[in-house]
């Protein structure tokens, strides 16, 4: 562009030289020159040597404009009347703007929103982005493979085609790095897109987020929007709304190293956001307040208080849908998981005599399920059938097959602590670690894969969905009696998160209370009391990061997480492996071996005595 610029600059100075070097050519009467007809010299017999200054007192600062700035018009007035603009939250997407089928059928979510949104924003035959609100409530990219694997790129770029007016920062923001999923100028990150790079305009906001005892740069406070409200006869008004990003305390649900251990803290004090609607709405920068929080919107509301001047709380992260309204009339709701549905409202302003704007109601709150039949937003279906393409090599490179469906269902006498997937994933870990046991966490599973028929085929891709998160896997050589200790923590509400499911020995348990350990058949600790030697004999074990990481420590005993302590030990023995690369070489030597046939445990190892 300098290079342009300064082309530019040269060509002028010389079409300048050559001008005042040229002899002028001498004057040619119009009539001798027909091509000039627009050229007219009133004196037919022009002066040799004109006088360049006929008036010889001409004014010397004439005024060519002599009322230069007019008063403007006074604005019109917006008619009296009520308005509305609806409203549209999503939340918890974790990449699943798409899912694709055993048969291959794919179910385009996202784009079916985006359809919906459009439909909304409709003015005549026209879509007008500012006739609808459009919000998002955080943990937007981890999880499915196809955003997984291209480190949310589709959703950089869906969001900021949708026209997405603000979104909050989910703890799984954080997962890959949060200079990975937000940009430093809080809006999401950059793309590029069909060729061209895009700058993402979508702005990041959550007020109560620190390092190190200050507020982080890379989220606002909050967003003001401004937006076009309808009137049932079509009249229509501009109104404000501030969006105020909040989190709750979500600091145990990240790993230790990628928040905590970096300096990250979150205020969960929500007169923060109370103070900040207080001071939009006195102010008079906003109409209407609404609060954007990656926390469940019920809890949100009730701690807001009823004294609070927001008007509308849209949550997240518990991953249900929401939609009600407090004792003191405050409403809520929430958008659910995974673009399975999301949550839609009216809001409602109304104009006095005056042209004053006010706040009136919201109405029309549902949660409405995707509808994958339903039209489809044709650019959204554009970026998600790219990241199929993208993504072709890891969804068609076949591993094996299962002929036992890796579900999520509670398996019968486990006291909710077994399932199929759950099995299957700490099988793999301990194949991973060349370990005896081995541990999952409940949030650490993330999806299910059905049959199609007696047999489904796994792929690269279908792995990193079992595995999302990148976590190193912990191997500890402990003793029995330490293992106990481990079994005696997850039985406790700090550790019942933790070390939530279980493969590699069977624990009986009841209440908070190990009553026997059995492994291979044989039982080797029962009653408080050991068989043989067997509490100083040597066992490996096998954990996430997660798990090896966060600090849970129990509130009614004061238990913490053994693996805490452990982690600066001998008895940490390796935590290079990354889990779903791993597990995708571990798989592929056991397919290799099998024909194909990848196994699934389907027993249960917590057993309620």
């Amino acid at each position: 562009m300098k290079r342009f610029r300064l082309s530019l600059m040269i060509l002028a100075v010389l079409s300048f030289v050559v001008f005042a070097c040229e002899k002028p050519e001498p004057y040619q009467d119009p009539e001798e020159d027909p091509t000039e007809q627009t050229q007219t010299d009133p004196d037919p017999d022009p002066d040799p040597d004109p006088d360049p200054d006929p008036d010889p007192d001409p004014d010397p600062d004439p005024d060519p404009d002599p009322d230069p700035d007019p008063d403007p018009e006074p604005p019109q007035k917006p008619k009296a009347g009520d308005y509305r603009l609806p409203l549209i939250e999503t939340t918890d997407i974790h990449g699943h703007m798409l899912e694709t089928e055993s048969n291959g059928t794919v179910r385009y979510g996202l784009a079916n929103i985006a359809y919906v949104a459009d439909a909304s924003r409709t003015d005549g035959s026209q879509i007008s982005r500012d006739r609808l609100l459009l919000l998002d409530g955080g943990d937007i990219y981890q999880g499915a493979s196809v955003s997984n694997l291209l480190n949310g790129w589709p959703l950089f770029v869906a969001f900021d085609k949708m026209g997405y007016d603000a979104v909050t920062v989910g703890n799984h923001e954080f997962d890959w790095g949060i200079e990975n999923t937000v940009d430093a100028d809080a809006t999401m990150p950059d793309y590029d897109w069909q060729g061209r790079h895009y700058e993402n305009k979508v702005p990041v906001v959550c007020a109560n987020m620190y390092k190190n005892g200050s507020r982080v740069s890379f989220t606002k406070d909050y967003e003001i929007v401004e937006k076009t409200a309808v009137g049932s006869d079509g009249a229509t008004v501009t109104v404000k709304i501030g969006i105020i990003g909040f989190a709750e305390n979500y600091a145990t649900s990240i790993m230790n190293s990628k928040f905590i251990g970096l300096g990250y803290t979150i205020n969960e004090d929500y007169s923060i956001a109370n103070r900040i609607a207080a001071e939009l709405e006195d102010s008079y920068e906003c109409d209407a307040t609404i609060l954007l929080v990656h926390g469940a919107a019920q809890t949100a509301t009730n701690n807001l208080g009823s004294s609070t001047r927001i008007d509308l709380v849209l949550g997240g992260h518990s991953h249900s849908t929401q939609n009600g309204t407090s004792s003191w009339g405050l409403p809520y709701l929430q958008g659910g998981r995974y673009c399975e549905h999301y949550a839609k409202a009216d809001l409602w302003f109304t104009v006095d005599d005056n042209g004053s704007i006010s706040f009136n109601r919201v109405s029309n709150r549902s949660t409405p399920s995707v509808d994958y039949s339903y039209n489809l937003s044709q650019d959204i279906r554009a970026v998600s059938d790219a990241a199929i393409e993208a993504t072709a090599e890891q969804r068609n490179d076949v591993i094996g097959y299962i002929s036992v469906p890796a579900t999520t269902y509670s398996i019968s006498g486990s006291g909710d602590r077994a399932t199929n997937m759950s099995n299957w994933m700490c099988d793999i870990i301990r194949r991973i670690g060349d370990a005896d046991v081995a541990f999952v966490n409940s949030g650490g599973v993330r999806t299910y894969f059905t049959l199609n028929g007696s047999r489904r085929d796994i792929t690269v891709a279908n792995v990193f969905e079992m595995f999302p998160f990148d976590n190193e896997i912990y191997v500890y050589r402990l003793t029995y009696a330490e293992l106990l200790h481990v079994f005696e923590y997850s039985l406790t509400s700090g550790g019942n998160a933790l070390f939530s499911r279980m493969t590699g020995i069977d624990c009986y348990f009841s209440g908070r209370t190990v009553v026997k350990l059995v492994k291979d058949g044989t039982t080797i600790y029962s009653n408080g009391s050991w068989t043989g030697n067997w509490a100083s004999q040597n066992v490996i074990m096998a954990v996430s990061s997660y798990v090896a990481t966060t600090e849970r420590t129990d509130y009614s005993t004061g238990t913490p997480n053994p693996c805490i302590e452990w982690n600066s030990t001998s008895r940490l023995l390796d935590n290079s492996q990354i889990d779903n690369v791993s597990a995708v070489r571990v798989l592929k030597e056991e397919a290799a071996k099998s024909g194909g046939l990848l196994y699934i445990d389907t027993a249960a190892h917590f057993l309620e005595w």
